[in-house]
């Protein structure tokens, strides 16, 4: 059936359970004055009355009694959807964010991470939706009901935030920030959980690690030819090999981010050249043995923990090279579009293009414009179309919700594209390049348009 955008009111004086609609919906429906009819928030579903506003002709105003408010959970009033599906009348929808450290601070309830919650949550302007941030300390499984944190306007056109008691959402987003916070018992009960019993459709849960990827998308033959040559648990000979196959390879963490702990491998005259980042700086040292550089290498580092990877010879910009961070989200229609294409450069001496190291961002359109002026549109339509492909490869690899991802992408200097590295959370520092606000824009509103699609709203 139609989802409806409605303006919702509550009624403080009746006592019955009942939801006020305008005659026209009722008739649009099938609805007849004082019926009894399910009605669902989220997870919770109750009984009411239907009571015709026969005043009301035209225009979409609904009202909930104060009964039907607090059995459902309902926050807050306001623009929000209806939709009559199987004989139950559907308010919503509701989209939880899960996630951890939230404490009960009302102007920072995440801390430091508030701003960046903050943002994600200003994206609900004009969707008519339920948007809020929980932890899984904040459930109360006996009644369905989540104590969650909402991002509130005010007269004065500014935000606030309010905690309210609400339903257990029709969908779920996993912000969970870290690998380490995956590992608290509240977190895994927590998405037991809902896997379980709940049955609570959630997207882009848990991370993902290189080889896990690597493994399901290597033996694809429709996306085969972007992934780069890898390896698990490097020995001196595989290096000695892939060094023989590609003069250059980097060593990778498994489940690193930000680009902590990679090593560039380079074979040079007379000797191998490693490059990597310290605390102080960008190291370079050489060696005359591979014997020696491995040695060196895994002193402190345990093999098993790394991968190694064909090096690819990137394409540059002022002698620097650049990747490309592609942002990508599903939309309303679940179907993967591109949200963001922002070019990153490698600061100097740096082995790889991130921020911290030196990197700095530019906006792929104008960087392709730059290095391309002849052939940029075919190469930015050559990067999209790839990494969508890639997307959904990946989709289908893991058999769970992907509302976004973050692909780094490659052009090396014949052209070819090549993905070294997908991510299932995906930062966003990116956005804050002043000439990517309204990819910004974008991202955060089909986080929410994909919301709800998984609500079927």
């Amino acid at each position: 059936m139609e989802t409806i955008s409605v303006r919702l009111r509550f009624l403080t004086y009746s006592r019955i359970k009942g939801i006020v609609l305008p005659s026209h919906l009722c008739r649009d429906w099938g609805f007849k004055n004082r019926q009894r009819v399910a009605i669902s928030h989220g997870q919770i579903t109750v009984h009411g009355i239907i009571i015709e506003e026969k005043k009301q002709k035209t225009g979409n105003q609904v009202k909930v009694t104060s009964p039907l408010k607090e059995a459902l959970a309902i926050p807050h009033p306001g623009m929000i959807h209806l939709k009559h599906e199987d004989g139950t009348i559907r308010v919503g929808p509701s989209i939880g964010i899960v996630t951890t450290g939230i404490r009960d601070g009302g102007r920072a309830p995440i801390g430091p991470r508030s701003s960046f919650f903050q943002k994600l949550l200003s994206a609900q302007k004009g969707k008519g939706v339920y948007y809020f941030i929980f932890s899984p300390n904040d459930v109360d499984w006996s009644s369905n009901r989540v104590y969650g944190w909402f991002l509130r306007s005010t007269n004065k056109g500014q935000y606030v935030w309010k905690r309210f008691w609400t339903a257990m959402p029709d969908v779920l987003y996993d912000r969970v920030p870290s690998r380490a916070a995956e590992r608290q018992e509240s977190v895994k009960d927590f998405k037991f959980r809902v896997a379980n019993e709940q049955y609570v459709p959630m997207f882009n849960i848990g991370f993902f690690d290189k080889w896990g990827v690597h493994q399901r998308l290597f033996p694809m033959p429709e996306i085969n030819e972007f992934i780069p040559e890898t390896q698990v648990a490097p020995t001196l000979s595989m290096l000695k090999s892939m060094l023989e196959r590609y003069s250059m390879v980097y060593l990778k963490p498994k489940d690193g981010s930000l680009g902590y702990g990679i090593l560039k491998i380079k074979q040079i005259p007379k000797g191998y050249q490693l490059s990597y980042h310290s605390g102080a700086g960008n190291v370079t040292r050489r060696f005359q043995k591979l014997t020696k550089l491995y040695q060196h290498v895994f002193q402190t580092r345990r093999a098993s923990n790394y991968l190694i990877q064909q090096g690819i010879d990137l394409c540059t910009y002022s002698g620097r090279p650049l990747d490309f961070r592609v942002h990508l989200h599903k939309n309303v229609e679940n179907s993967w579009v591109v949200s963001c294409l922002a070019a990153k450069v490698a600061g100097v001496g740096s082995v790889t293009t991130h921020v911290r190291t030196g990197g700095m961002v530019i906006p792929g359109k104008e960087l392709l414009e730059t290095l391309f002026p002849d052939q940029h549109h075919t190469l930015e339509k050559r990067v999209r179309e790839a990494s969508i492909r890639l997307a959904n490869a990946i989709e289908f690899a893991y058999g769970t919700n992907l509302g976004e991802l973050g692909l780094d992408i490659g052009i090396d200097k014949k052209g070819n594209i090549w993905m070294f590295e997908a991510n299932s959370k995906p930062g966003r520092s990116i956005f804050k390049h002043s000439r990517l606000k309204q990819a910004d824009e974008m991202s955060r509103s089909l986080l929410v348009d994909y919301g709800r699609y998984l609500a079927n709203f």
